[in-house]
């Protein structure tokens, strides 16, 4: 199971009762006609199959901390502002081989990692802001597990507690305002 500072998304497992989860990406990512995307805590993946013949000069990409474009030859794949920042540093694509056929299955792999950790119903409920969103409520409410000896956790838990103008445990807050 995952303690606070780890990746792995949990939920209350409704199949068990008083119990939770830890959840696969794809539970909480979505599928276009152009891409599809999946999300953890700290990380959104992003997959764009694209035409056999396709080479890195074909692809224009820009990862930049609250904007995002890709344009693969010259048609608009996504631009426009994300949902949240991300640290454009970190952030990277890349245009992979798929499987062994013939010809060659392309697509372009995109990793973005979040300024911010996202949990329950806080996860981005699309990358680009006017894209096709997903329904993230039924995640629930955030869950962070605290090991009773994690002393750090602890102190954030009641920091987090006390201050109310700050984000809980550190976590983005989709009713504030992105970036703050």
């Amino acid at each position: 199971m995952a303690w606070a500072g780890m990746s792995s998304a949990i939920t209350f497992d409704r199949m068990r009762p008083g119990h939770h989860r830890e959840m696969r990406p794809e539970e909480i990512g979505g599928k276009t006609k152009k891409y599809s995307w999946t999300q953890t805590n700290w990380e959104i993946r992003c997959k764009v199959p694209v035409d056999p013949e396709t080479t890195r000069a074909d692809i224009k990409c820009s990862i930049k901390r609250r904007k995002f474009s890709l344009y693969v030859f010259e048609e608009k794949i996504m631009d426009g502002e994300l949902l949240d920042n991300v640290d454009q540093e970190a952030s990277s694509w890349q245009l992979d081989q798929e499987g062994t056929d013939f010809p060659p299955r392309l697509e372009i792999n995109i990793t973005f990692i979040k300024e911010m950790e996202t949990q329950g119903r806080n996860h981005w409920n699309c990358i680009v802001v006017g894209e096709p969103t997903i329904n993230v409520e039924w995640v629930g409410t955030p869950i962070t597990l605290i090991h009773p000896q994690d002393t750090a956790a602890l102190k954030l838990l009641k920091e987090s507690q006390e201050d109310t103008t700050r984000p809980f445990m550190g976590m983005r807050d989709p009713k504030a305002i992105p970036g703050k």
